[in-house]
């Protein structure tokens, strides 16, 4: 927040809430909110960034690919975030979690899908993921699952090592595309489909038992519910800063923001960005336009808020983002790992 954002004496011109330049994160303390993963465990934010980003992709491919509502996209999401804040990261895989996410979120919006379709969908973007479809060459990994992310250390000290077949150095794109378009659906009656039904309904259970059974409220509480009411109070009548700042709500779920902040304030931010985007003027003087919706002492929030939007959109993450939403990201548990980490049964027949 830049100093005397909320000082009468000064021009409207020199206000600001947000300094495109800082590229802020959050940390494990941010808002006063230490997470599992950071307090049981040791993982690094850095890391728990990359397996929220890893999944909030998924969920957000997925519900595409289902044609499941917006709103049922950021259910899904707040769901997962939510479960992250009361379990961690080395307990649960962010592969399981995604996807109960998005079974729970289908049910309370009331656009469900069937266990079938989600499974389908789900190892759809698995052997996706495996081929790294989508990724440049530049970036793309060496066939022995050594490629590094040097930016994202881990909870041990090492890097972040995604994963990807060795098919990836042996074949082209339009080659490996081919092989996922020719791919024949499961059959329901394999060892493989048993494997990923069975992580999808375990996983659901532990959410409903975590989150207490209560879903009921999320989907009241997506900041997009308040972006076009704001907008009509504050006369704007560029249609492109209702859509962009629509936009900027959607990046938000990628991010826990929806576990940190009230969902006022995350609408506040996202048409202030919206806002300074399409070079709109709203009032400054005698107080910031956004204290009449989220009131006086919210200045940091709404810096805060937009400062971590901006980060998913930095130059120097672009390829740590890319890694996290294109390629597999193996999972932090313990032990053995998870049902479809390298290593398991999942990954040795997916070729």
């Amino acid at each position: 927040m830049a100093e005397g954002a909320g000082d009468g004496n000064r021009n409207e011109t020199e206000r600001t809430v947000v300094d495109r330049t800082l590229k802020l994160r959050l940390s494990p303390s941010a808002a006063g909110v230490d997470t599992p993963s950071y307090v049981q465990d040791h993982i690094l934010p850095e890391v728990e960034w990359v397996h929220r980003l890893c999944g909030t992709s998924l969920i957000s491919s997925a519900t595409r690919l289902l044609r499941m509502s917006a709103s049922t996209y950021a259910s899904a999401c707040a769901i997962f975030h939510r479960f992250y804040h009361r379990v961690s990261l080395a307990k649960y895989d962010v592969w399981s979690v995604a996807m109960a996410s998005v079974l729970l979120a289908g049910k309370i919006e009331e656009d469900p899908r069937r266990l079938r379709e989600i499974i389908l969908v789900f190892s759809h973007l698995y052997r996706r993921r495996r081929l790294q479809i989508g990724i440049s060459e530049t970036n793309k990994l060496a066939s022995n699952g050594n490629g590094t992310t040097d930016s994202n250390p881990s909870a041990s000290g090492k890097t972040i090592r995604p994963k990807c077949s060795d098919l990836v150095s042996k074949l082209t794109e339009p080659e490996r595309n081919n092989i996922l378009r020719h791919m024949k659906p499961m059959s329901p009656h394999g060892p493989v489909y048993a494997e990923w039904h069975d992580a999808l309904v375990s996983t659901e259970n532990v959410i409903l038992r975590e989150l207490g059974f209560v879903l009921y409220w999320i989907p009241d509480s997506h900041p997009h519910k308040f972006i076009l009411y704001f907008v009509r109070v504050l006369d704007i009548h560029d249609k492109q800063v209702a859509q962009k700042a629509w936009n900027y709500c959607n990046d938000s779920c990628r991010l826990d923001l929806c576990q940190r902040f009230e969902p006022e304030i995350m609408a506040c931010a996202a048409i202030y960005m919206a806002c300074q985007d399409c070079a709109v003027k709203l009032p400054m003087q005698p107080q910031p336009w956004w204290h009449v919706f989220v009131g006086s002492e919210s200045d940091q929030d709404v810096s805060t808020v937009c400062n971590v939007i901006l980060s998913l959109a930095d130059e120097t993450n672009n390829e740590q983002n890319q890694m996290a939403m294109l390629t597999f990201v193996p999972s932090c548990l313990e032990g053995d790992g998870s049902f479809n980490d390298p290593d398991s049964f999942l990954w040795s027949i997916s070729d």
